[in-house]
């Protein structure tokens, strides 16, 4: 198999392939069953989608799922500090258990690799109060994407939340 950005087929398949830890991908051909780990690292926090062609000359598209959990779209009000100073207002668009997306409005200083606490409530009949500590692990624009920090304890309201 071999990766080839200028493929123009109208009938392509799409599938996913998840990330493992190492930063590898099973690749699985829908055609011919032909698997094959391939390295992905390098696409991280850039592109998510992958043409590919494997020997049997079928072409197909996968899409790289860099995320461990499911992340349940939100829309919940709450604000960010960030470890170095400044922080606001911020609207959590997903959360998952092991993090979050936010927006931010204006122009600000957060960059990849910050830590940053956001506090919000969620929108359960509780309206429960969290306060999450994390790392800045993407910016697009004024998109924000987190990780929570691994030495938190698993909030067990979370976990009710995103399964609802």
């Amino acid at each position: 198999m071999r990766s080839d950005e200028a493929l123009h087929e109208t009938d392509r398949v799409r599938t996913r392939a998840f990330v493992t830890e190492e930063g590898t991908a099973a690749i699985v051909c829908p055609n011919c069953g032909m698997t094959k780990q391939i390295p992905v690292a390098d696409y991280r926090g850039t592109k998510h989608s992958l043409n590919i062609r494997c020997r049997c000359q079928r072409t197909f598209t996968i899409d790289l799922e860099f995320r461990q959990s499911h992340r349940k779209p939100t829309s919940l009000n709450g604000f960010f500090e960030l470890s170095a100073g400044g922080g606001g207002r911020a609207l959590i668009q997903d959360l998952s258990r092991n993090g979050l997306g936010l927006m931010i409005s204006g122009v600000h200083n957060v960059s990849v690799g910050q830590k940053i606490q956001v506090n919000f409530a969620l929108d359960d009949k509780n309206n429960t109060s969290l306060k999450k500590q994390a790392v800045v692990r993407s910016v697009h624009q004024n998109r924000i994407g987190c990780e929570f920090r691994k030495d938190q304890a698993f909030e067990k309201d979370l976990g009710f939340y995103l399964r609802t």
